[in-house]
Parts: structure tokens; sequence; C-alpha cells
């Protein structure tokens, strides 16, 4: 079933940025979306600093609140906003696992991204719990990269569509 058929409006739960690599990043009032990600995030810009390449890809990390709740029913109250190194934590569309590189998710007043696939897994999550890993398995979130910029804050309704 298409959940973007059904016309389902989400919305954006946290937005987050941290200007160190790893985990969490650090849930904010709003950020700024600039051409290269979230303006001050270690992991926006022009470079991929872990892959040492072009930021093509991955500008944007987005985790759903329902795989959150997954993970805190099977670990316990261990995983909050940002603790999974997401920039965007929406709640509306399920895990995000049937989205694909084929979506465009606009969020708030003009933001829009554009998906290019699901997250892996990375083991930096074990520090959170090591059975994190087998448990996130397809549900780590989408990573995205910028086709128009505005601002984004807690309560912005996300739109999902095919693009």
């Amino acid at each position: 079933m298409d959940k973007i058929k059904r016309g389902i409006v989400g919305k954006v739960i946290s937005v987050n940025s941290s200007d160190k690599g790893g985990i969490p990043k650090i849930p904010q009032e709003v950020v700024e979306i600039y051409e290269y990600g979230v303006k001050g995030d270690y992991h926006s810009g022009k470079t991929n600093f872990h892959a040492k390449k072009n930021n093509l890809d991955r500008q944007i990390t987005i985790i759903a609140q329902e795989t959150i709740d997954f993970l805190n029913k099977n670990i316990g109250e261990k995983v909050f906003p940002g603790s999974l190194g997401e920039n965007i934590l929406i709640h509306g569309f399920g895990d995000l696992s049937d989205i694909t590189d084929e979506h465009i998710m606009e969020i708030g007043s003009g933001v829009i991204l554009k998906i290019n696939g699901q997250n892996q897994p990375c083991s930096t999550l074990n520090s959170i719990d090591d059975r994190i890993l087998k448990l996130i398995v397809g549900k780590r979130g989408l990573i995205s990269t910028v086709k128009s910029t505005g601002i984004i804050k807690n309560g912005d309704k996300v739109k999902i569509y095919k693009g």
C-alpha cells in the first residue's frame, strides 16, 4: 500500500544539528536548510567527511518517530530525538522503509528534499545499545539532498510525493 497516494501529511517532531561528528545531534528550535544541508551541521557542506568525497547524496538524514518508538519498546527508553544522528525526525509515515529514491519530501513552507535512498546502519549506534543494529536494519531512515532551501522547525507539516 502506497502511503503517499493516500494523501498522508506528517509532521516534524525534532530538528537536530551538531558541529561535531558522531552521535547524538542536538535538538534545535529551528534549522536553516541551505544548498549543502543543515547550516552549521558537521555533515553539511560540499564534502562527506566520512567518505572523503563530494557530498552528493547525503546532506540531510531523516528518521521516523515510529522507528524510535520501536527501538525504545525493544531496548528500553534509550533513544531520543537526535540520538540516531538524524537531522530531521518526522512522524506519520511509518518507519520510512517504503520510501525510495523516486520520492521527494516537502517540509514546512517550501523546503524540498530529494530522497536518495535508505540510510544504512552504522556501528556508531552500538554505543547506544549492542542490539540496536539488528533492530534498525531497514528502518534507519533516509538520506537526502537539498532541492529548495528554507527554515524547518518542530511542528512543520511534511508531505512525501513520488517525483
